[in-house]
């Protein structure tokens, strides 16, 4: 039997995820679609969180949807825009914060990325970001299996779902792993103010799992992919792919590799 998730420490939160105010529902659609309900509202400012210990309908890139079950973090990061960062640049600079976050939860060196923001562990999703840009904000949903049992992963996602506490083999608080994702979101961010962005891309550069692997990039649904070979990031973030006729740089895209989406 699967074991009741946590609950969250509100006081703690408040008080840990300071500058970001605290937005908490017991249950939500999805936590970004929610943020833009408060930004319209007049009631979201940057920082901010929005919190929801359960969320049934959430939402992934594109028409992907993003399965959260007992013992998931759903959470949406609301951060003003920087200017000095593309929409295409905030994915990466949201996967590196979460990746970061979830090792040194962990302790795990060997958890990974797959551009531009999904974060892996032995070829399985640990976490995965979806980041919008609207009204003015950069909304950072973060998604993450923390305390999920694998058995209760719908058949259709076993083999491919990582859950920390199974790579762990330990039960974590989850109002710690939001202040610390949070703390992690804001460092990387402020960092890209403070340095070139080719500063964050070589700490990326460092944990991403499709350099030198032969993939599939499908950037048009209605065109053929993309297949070659990854040759690593170039100086803006693009994912660069080596075909027989040319090379690739591509902005963004779903990548296929060895059979794993």
């Amino acid at each position: 039997m699967s074991s009741k998730p946590p609950h969250y420490r509100l006081r703690m939160l408040r008080e840990g995820l300071r500058p970001f105010r605290l937005h908490f529902f017991p249950r939500l659609r999805s936590t970004n679609d929610h943020a833009v309900v408060l930004r319209r509202r007049g009631q979201l400012f940057a920082p901010a969180a929005v919190l929801g210990a359960r969320q049934i309908a959430g939402r992934g890139r594109g028409s992907n949807t993003w399965w959260s079950g007992p013992g998931s973090i759903t959470v949406t990061f609301a951060l003003a825009v920087d200017e000095h960062l593309s929409p295409t640049q905030v994915p990466l600079a949201a996967g590196l914060a979460v990746r970061d976050a979830l090792a040194q939860i962990a302790g795990e060196p060997k958890i990974a990325l797959k551009w531009p923001n999904d974060v892996v562990y032995g070829g399985r999703k640990l976490a995965g970001v979806l980041c919008e840009r609207i009204l003015r904000l950069d909304l950072v949903g973060v998604g993450v299996n923390l305390n999920v049992e694998l058995a209760d992963l719908p058949r259709s996602l076993r083999g491919k779902v990582a859950s920390l506490r199974a790579i762990a083999g330990r039960t974590f608080d989850p109002s710690s792993a939001v202040v610390l994702l949070a703390k992690h979101v804001l460092r990387t961010f402020s960092m890209r103010r403070l340095h070139p962005f080719a500063v964050m891309l070589r700490d990326y550069a460092a944990h991403h799992v499709l350099n030198g692997k032969r993939l599939s990039v499908r950037v048009d649904p209605s065109a053929r992919p993309i297949s070659g070979r990854c040759e690593g990031l170039d100086d803006i973030g693009r994912l660069i792919v080596r075909d027989s006729a040319r090379l690739h740089r591509i902005t963004t895209g779903h990548v296929s590799i060895g059979g794993e989406t």
